[in-house]
């Protein structure tokens, strides 16, 4: 009998001390204080020229919920006006107090905001700091004004591949017009001609007497040697191009030629990603690499790529649209 006393003597006292913790808890997590979010500058006219130089640093302080925790930041940027219905956010890495961009940096995350180029446009900055399921903590907002600038400059390539026709060739692009432009075609055969134009018609070109150097308004065709899909960089700097074999393909136990042999996708120029139709595929995995070497690959879940990622599972055979798109760094898989 005194040995079941002290068992629920024990009981008893270990209850109260689980109870002692949990209210404890409760008290010293309490309401968290204010948040903070400053910005060293908020009225940009961003400009190429000063594409380089620090555009905007933004300083954070956490809420303080009285405990050390882990917290999620955010930055989530809006147009003035939208409430922050759509906003774009950047995710801010654990422990920093501060993010920096450069010109170029925020002149592209104020494009793809769809901002209008060369106009003022007035935006909303707030930090969002979140704690496991707590409601998150919003810090007061900073309005500011942009004004972006037209990042990305273009050049075609009509050619013979699809019947000299500027205004449907493929196009080259130069991401920050830096002078340096690059894009994909993909040559039925060789010695296929085609030439370089500064819009879509023929009134400012692009030819050459070497096959190599660049003459505006002079020199004869271009010609790709080599059939199949190509990347075509041309660099206004120096008045030359090239054209580098350029594939991206399928390959794994999942794919047609297994782990031995690679399946090509096709550039497809209207959607700008990598296609192949009515593959079969069987249940195994796959990946996608670069020119049938595994020098670049990527692999992935759940519709999203990674770089030298796991390969991607094929769970069903059968027949499959396919797409790689490496500008937003996704995939499908699409059962026919």
């Amino acid at each position: 009998m005194k040995n079941i006393f002290k068992v629920l003597f024990a009981l008893t006292i270990a209850l109260f001390l689980v109870s002692c913790d949990k209210d404890e808890d409760r008290a010293v997590l309490g309401n968290p204080s204010d948040s903070s979010l400053s910005a060293s500058a908020t009225s940009l006219v961003l400009t190429k020229d000063n594409a380089d130089e620090t555009a905007v640093t933004f300083s954070l302080e956490n809420p303080n919920y009285g405990v050390q925790l882990s917290q999620t930041d955010q930055l989530e940027f809006a147009i003035a006006g939208t409430n922050f219905e759509t906003p774009k956010v950047v995710q801010i890495a654990a422990g920093e107090n501060e993010i920096s961009y450069t010109v170029q940096q925020f002149n592209a995350l104020m494009l793809n905001m769809a901002l209008p180029v060369d106009v003022v446009t007035p935006i909303e900055v707030r930090l969002k700091s979140t704690v496991g399921n707590l409601t998150p903590v919003y810090s007061t907002k900073i309005q500011m004004s942009v004004t972006p600038y037209a990042l990305i400059s273009y050049l075609y390539a009509p050619g013979a591949y699809q019947n000299w026709e500027p205004a449907t060739a493929n196009t080259l692009i130069s991401a920050t017009s830096n002078g340096i432009y690059e894009g994909f075609i993909h040559f039925s055969e060789a010695n296929s001609e085609f030439k370089i134009t500064v819009d879509r018609n023929w009134e400012n070109g692009y030819g050459s007497n070497d096959n190599i150097s660049l003459l505006l308004n002079g020199g004869g065709n271009l010609k790709a040697v080599n059939e199949g899909s190509q990347k075509l960089t041309v660099n206004l700097n120096t008045q030359k191009f090239a054209l580098t074999p350029y594939v991206w393909g399928i390959i794994g136990s999942g794919s047609p030629g297994g782990w031995d042999n690679d399946t090509d996708l096709k550039w497809n120029e209207t959607a700008k990603k990598w296609e192949i139709g009515n593959v079969a595929l069987t249940a195994g995995e796959i990946k996608f690499r670069l020119n049938h070497d595994w020098g670049t690959n990527y692999g992935g879940s759940n519709g999203f790529l990674a770089l030298g990622g796991d390969n991607i599972s094929v769970s069903v055979a059968g027949n499959y649209n396919i797409s790689l798109d490496l500008v937003n760094l996704t995939y499908t898989l699409t059962k026919l």
